[in-house]
């Protein structure tokens, strides 16, 4: 199997919502981060209930959502995996705005029907979901290590999509990149990408109808939920 070039790489990246009509379930998957957080405050609350702790019982705090400049990325180990069923569901409720009407997965070495490509192999391991008014949340790694170089390459590329451009904001790994784009059917698209260790890892809402500001905060918190899902630090 030959490598593929940036320009191929980003191009098949760029594809519509992906025809397999159901989530694959993983071969390979590690014990998620939020198992483990969920599992110790198990223990913590039999250890209480066991010492005999008397007292009213104070209202637990709400959790509020990890903002990306929160993410430790130097920690941060995400594996080449199929990683769909590791995502939450409430996550893609959130970033839809509702529950999904259809999902879709495909892995390394697949082949799929691609826009102004034709049929061709991805070297990709990707999901999408999609609401019933049409937004759209994906995610997928490229499915072998990536230099810190080949990243930077594919961060120039991406400046040049049309009807995109690169936005402020904070990093999602190291190096990164966040797009904003405008789509001639109306659509908008926010996407996050970077490099976590040899991972390159792309997130992304798409949606019509929706305020900029407010496609930012739901993909911003879609693309955190996607990095702490596929997270085994």
């Amino acid at each position: 199997m030959s490598t593929p070039t940036v320009e191929r790489m980003l191009q098949l990246s760029a594809r519509r919502p992906f025809r397999r009509p159901s989530l694959r379930s993983s071969t390979a998957v590690p014990r998620s981060p939020r198992t483990v957080l969920a599992t110790a405050g198990v223990v913590v609350t039999l250890g209480l209930v066991l010492t005999g702790c008397s007292g009213e019982k104070e209202a637990a705090p709400e959790s509020s959502p990890t903002p990306i400049a929160s993410l430790n990325k130097s920690v941060t180990q995400l594996p080449r995996i199929e990683f769909c069923p590791l995502v939450p569901d409430s996550a893609v409720s959130d970033a839809l705005g509702g529950k999904p009407d259809s999902d879709a997965a495909y892995g390394n070495g697949d082949q799929e029907e691609l826009p102004d490509i034709g049929k061709d192999v991805v070297h990709e391991i990707g999901c999408s979901w999609t609401g019933q008014d049409g937004a759209t949340a994906r995610a997928w790694v490229f499915a072998r290590p990536i230099s810190p170089t080949f990243a930077r390459e594919v961060i120039a590329s991406g400046a040049k999509m049309k009807g995109c451009r690169t936005v402020p904001g904070p990093a999602y790994g190291k190096p990164a990149a966040t797009q904003l784009c405008r789509l001639s059917d109306g659509e908008q698209r926010l996407r996050h990408a970077g490099l976590f260790g040899r991972t390159w890892l792309t997130c992304e809402l798409a949606a019509t109808d929706v305020e900029t500001a407010e496609l930012r905060t739901r993909a911003d918190q879609w693309c955190v939920e996607v990095a702490n899902a596929l997270n085994t630090a």
